[in-house]
């Protein structure tokens, strides 16, 4: 009889779900799109319960393909979550998530500052002090809306969210914590009493439980199992933030290559047995071992989020699926460096390696000769050279080859610039390597119907793109104008923010 696994990737502007066989054999997949609420620049919020629709709508349709016995196990990841989903006691939503792309705790960022010492920060947590953290939008929170933390019983990561509505059991991911930041041990694996007192911070408000990706986190209720065509008592697995099993999808399990994961933002991650420290970096446990793997990784803000809008502001006579498609086959002739124009994509600021809240996206070169394609190919080219400014945070020692992952992958002329800029070799999987697959793999493995050894065979590659030498060469000078750029309108960027209007 052949078994089933389901697996779903809850993101920032839509739901993945995935239908396979134990085997690895791709039965149905679905997405379903939603929107995220930017009501001031620098601020971004969800909605949990389009999460938890769009999760059950999808469950609902790929279950639908098969017999609700033979579906064995479902994997459940989410977008970083920031600060969390606030629920009450009797665990309603009573407000909105601020996501990782969220950057109004600069204040409170330069709190943490005073309050805790850069060395020990580090070194109990591996990572720093900025607004992309949850623990400073925590703070936030607690200052501005002081009401609503109040009522809050939990703070829930979006997977533990949607997790704890199918199984009414709460949970937290080593990765969720440790991307949590400031309040997490890293070394202990678990948090942080002392910090959190510093902090001024609840312990109670965070989640209790502690889960790997391999282990159940809950068993489907009766009462979501006659809904979603299910077996009451189905594993659910809560495989934590999405990059991590993004990269489990392309076969990672043990320290490897590097891997860019590219959707609304920009991922460059590379697993290793010792956190690479003091490198501004973002480090976790990895979403496979994480009692053994750390996941290190430098990242844009917005990388496929500049390009919906581009599409959404200047062609409009495109939707949000179609415009990258047409934009991308009507500047194929663009040449290096787009005619004089340059991109900064900092379009909610920045996180690691520059950790710059202030900078914002920026366009130089303009002219009156400029057209709609030289812009849209410079945007590209900015979300590149973001990928080689990252990648060439892990140092010399990285190979030739990274392996390419996310819903930009799928675009031909975005792999070859991605090549063209770093002088890698770029890897493409014939999946797209999408965390829900990843988390696909790890409820798999949880349940001991795949074997880690095997896991391979499910990624296939499905291309190799070689860099062009002399494109290669030619942008090397452009990333020099690209750095340089960036530091050179750093300065006016944190000044000009003095006189922001503060909300």
């Amino acid at each position: 009889m052949t078994q089933y696994i389901l697996g779903i990737d809850i993101g920032t502007s839509g739901t993945k779900a995935m239908l396979l066989t134990t085997s690895g054999e791709v039965v149905a997949q679905k997405k379903d799109n939603y929107s995220f609420d930017t009501p001031y620049p620098g601020w971004a919020e969800a909605n949990a319960i389009d999460w938890l629709n769009a999760v059950t709508s999808l469950i609902r349709t790929l279950a639908s393909h098969v017999d609700d016995v033979d579906i064995v196990a479902i994997g459940i990841d989410g977008l970083y979550g920031g600060s969390g989903i606030p629920v009450d006691a009797s665990g309603q939503v009573i407000g909105p998530a601020l996501i990782w792309m969220d950057r109004r705790a600069t204040k409170e960022t330069e709190e943490v500052k005073k309050l805790i010492s850069k060395s020990e920060l580090i070194s109990v947590t591996a990572n720093g002090a900025d607004p992309y953290y949850g623990y400073t939008k925590l703070m936030w929170l607690k200052k501005n809306k002081p009401n609503l933390y109040a009522k809050t019983d939990k703070f829930l990561p979006p997977e533990s969210y949607v997790i704890s509505e199918l199984t009414g059991e709460i949970s937290i991911n080593y990765s969720a914590a440790g991307n949590l930041g400031g309040v997490f041990d890293i070394n202990k694996g678990s948090w942080s009493p002392k910090l959190i007192k510093k902090l001024n911070l609840d312990l109670d408000k965070l989640p209790e439980k502690f889960v790997t990706s391999t282990e159940p986190a809950g068993y489907i209720l009766k009462t979501w199992a006659e809904r979603l065509g299910l077996k009451t008592g189905t594993p659910v697995f809560n495989t934590g933030v999405d990059v991590g099993p993004a990269t489990v999808g392309t076969g990672i399990l043990e320290p490897g290559q590097v891997t860019v994961a590219l959707g609304t933002s920009m991922n460059a991650a590379l697993v290793t047995k010792t956190p690479q420290i003091n490198k501004d970096l973002i480090i976790w446990p990895y979403a496979y071992k994480p009692q053994e793997y750390y996941y290190n990784f430098a990242g844009a803000n917005t990388a496929g989020a500049i390009v919906a809008w581009f599409v959404k502001e200047f062609s409009r006579e495109f939707d949000e699926n179609s415009g990258p498609v047409a934009l991308d086959s009507q500047s194929l002739d663009i040449p290096i460096g787009s005619n004089g124009v340059l991109v900064l994509p900092f379009f909610m600021g920045e996180r690691s390696p520059l950790w710059d809240s202030d900078v914002r996206g920026t366009i130089f070169g303009v002219s009156l000769k400029t057209t709609r394609y030289d812009l849209y190919n410079a945007f590209q080219e900015a979300i590149a050279y973001s990928v080689r400014q990252s990648v060439e945070q892990f140092g010399s020692s990285i190979g030739d080859t990274i392996t390419l992952v996310g819903g930009v992958s799928s675009s031909k002329k975005m792999v070859q610039m991605i090549a063209d800029v770093t002088g890698k070799i770029i890897l493409t999987t014939k999946s797209g390597g999408e965390a829900n697959l990843g988390s696909a793999i790890l409820a798999g493995i949880g349940i001991k119907a795949v074997d880690a050894k095997n896991v391979s065979k499910w990624i296939k590659i499905d291309r190799k793109i070689f860099p062009n030498p002399d494109n290669h060469e030619l942008y090397n000078k452009y990333f020099v104008m690209y750095k340089k750029a960036y530091n050179s309108i750093s300065g006016f960027y944190h000044e000009f923010s003095t006189i922001q209007v503060n909300k």
